[in-house]
């Protein structure tokens, strides 16, 4: 075949079949509602967008997520809100809102933060499952079990390298 610049190419196959799954990923844009955010909160989240970084989804999800503060206020309770599943992009989207207030009186903000954000990727893809037949939840959920996993959440001063003393 010969484009209109005169030079030989390949037609390029394309292939919209269900049959091939995209290797999906789960990404976060995020917002400080305040000046200062919870103690450890943005280490945290970039220890989970580390972990998160080369774990394949059979969807993209991405997530708007708010941490209210003193500037921009979020109000309770703390979840996902305005999620939408795309099946034909095989995209699923929404904003996980967390509520400077459910932080403040959280007796364990960082776990507060792991579980908050858990709850809101599993809640999105029951949605995809509830419209997708092929989606596989449990398997797709078992990637995001390290939010939960009690070993994997630091404490509350979110050091990377701290160490508990004994």
């Amino acid at each position: 075949m010969t484009d209109p610049s005169g030079t030989e190419s390949q037609p390029e196959s394309v292939n919209t079949g269900r049959d091939s799954v995209p290797n999906g990923r789960l990404t976060f844009r995020t917002v400080w509602g305040g000046p200062s955010p919870q103690a450890g909160f943005i280490e945290e989240l970039a220890r989970i967008k580390q972990h998160l970084r080369n774990v394949e989804f059979s969807y993209h999800l991405d997530f708007f997520l708010t941490v209210g503060g003193e500037i921009t206020p979020v109000p309770s309770p703390s979840g996902l809100r305005t999620p939408r599943v795309f099946l034909s992009r095989r995209t699923a989207t929404g904003e996980i809102r967390i509520s400077n207030d459910d932080v403040s009186t959280a007796s364990a903000p960082i776990a507060f933060l792991r579980q908050t954000i858990h709850k809101a990727v599993a809640d999105l893809m029951s949605r995809i499952a509830a419209r997708d037949s092929a989606f596989d939840a449990d398997a797709e959920r078992g990637k995001i079990a390290f939010l939960i996993d009690e070993e994997a959440t630091p404490d509350v001063d979110a050091v990377p390298d701290a160490r508990n003393s004994d």
